[in-house]
């Protein structure tokens, strides 16, 4: 792995770590994208650091002739978790919206009730 992309990839795990700090203290992130960010960055600093590591996971372990492959597959299949789990706030969203919806409906009827403007059938 070339000297430049463990540079990069250093430089950017600590720019999204000092990111994430600072929304952390601001109180602008909630806990659970924090510690996806969080795991994010320490994974791109860890990179220089751990490369033998790295390069065992890509050789003998998964077959991988270059271990820059390796970064890539991690760092997509931390986006698909974090997709996956904005996919599942979004259904759950949706379906509080229908709730909401439908007791909006409620309300207003007994309150068009209640003003004789509608009457029960």
């Amino acid at each position: 792995m070339g000297i430049r992309l463990k540079v990069l990839a250093f430089l950017v795990g600590v720019a999204f770590l000092l990111f994430v700090l600072r929304s952390i203290k601001r109180n602008g992130m909630r806990p659970s994208y924090a510690v996806l960010w969080t795991v994010i960055s320490t994974f791109l600093i860890s990179v220089p650091a751990l490369e033998p590591f790295y390069q065992w996971i890509a050789g003998p372990v998964l077959g991988i002739i270059d271990a820059r492959h390796v970064i890539y597959i991690v760092l997509i299949g931390f986006l698909l978790v974090y997709v996956f789990y904005l996919t599942l706030k979004i259904c759950q969203m949706s379906d509080r919206i229908q709730e909401l919806i439908s007791y909006t409906a409620i309300m207003e009827t007994e309150k068009l009730i209640q003003e004789g403007k509608f009457k029960k059938s």
